[in-house]
């Protein structure tokens, strides 16, 4: 029962790396709030953690990419928990398509998901946790594509670059307050989001993982222990840094 006590919001929760987090979080004793888009998903897996947990989860409907459901959605966490110790950044779109054929609403649409959406709740928690003067932990989901150029993902790539260091930024700015803002940098992991890329074409499994050591693609599981650690009193002394998990991909410099 590593969290204890503690307040949660996950963005992205109803479904894939986002929801595997905060039933983890939810596991390990803390009090849960989900944000998604999507109403009947986001209650469905809300209503699954509480049965599976026991802990109590608070669902919220809202778009990251806009600054008032950020602001509303930590108001509604503070209303209903007392205050916010932990932020998981997880929602997040990923756009394959060819540079040179980029529209604006594709680049515009990535990077307001993605990089905005990820400040705004960084700018209104963090905030938020300054005020209640007991520190706190933000999380934010980076990936494979700001350390390592993969084609088609220029505007993924440049969201995801920018959240990077974002996070070294708040990182460092916000210390003096006891909060430790970190990311955690996600491979190739099995989603709703990549399997709709693999009936596409757009990724081949079997490719995948004939270039990870660990010789498997990930599952949204995996990231729930990486996450636990940053959450936890276990990272104290942990801040501004990224935590990858992906089978050794960036590792592996072989094939």
């Amino acid at each position: 029962m590593r969290l204890q006590g503690k307040i949660a919001l996950v963005t992205g929760g109803g479904r894939g790396i986002g929801a595997a987090i905060a039933r983890g979080f939810a596991a390990e004793g803390a009090r849960v709030a989900v944000l998604a888009r999507t109403e009947a998903e986001l209650l469905a897996r809300a209503r699954r953690i509480q049965e599976e947990t026991g802990a109590e989860v608070l669902p919220i409907v809202g778009d990251v990419s806009r600054e008032d459901d950020a602001i509303a959605a930590i108001a509604k966490v503070v209303q209903h928990f007392g205050g916010i110790d932990i932020l998981v950044n997880c929602a997040g779109v990923s756009i394959a398509a060819d540079s040179h054929q980029l529209t604006d609403d594709d680049w515009d649409r990535c990077l307001r998901i993605n990089l905005y959406g990820t400040f705004y709740f960084c700018k209104h928690a963090g905030a938020r946790m300054i005020q209640q003067g007991r520190g706190g932990s933000i999380i934010n989901i980076t990936s494979i594509t700001a350390h390592a150029a993969i084609p088609r993902r220029a505007a993924y790539a440049a969201s995801k670059g920018g959240v990077m260091q974002l996070t070294q930024n708040l990182a460092v700015e916000w210390a003096r307050h006891g909060i430790r803002v970190n990311n955690i940098t996600p491979g190739f992991i099995w989603t709703e989001i990549f399997d709709q890329y693999v009936k596409r074409g757009v990724h081949q499994p079997e490719k995948l993982e004939a270039r990870i050591p660990l010789g498997r693609l990930g599952k949204p599981e995996d990231l729930v222990g990486p996450a636990l650690f940053l959450a936890s009193e276990d990272s104290r002394y942990v801040t501004g840094t990224t935590l990858v998990v992906d089978g050794g991909w960036l590792a592996n410099g072989y094939i």
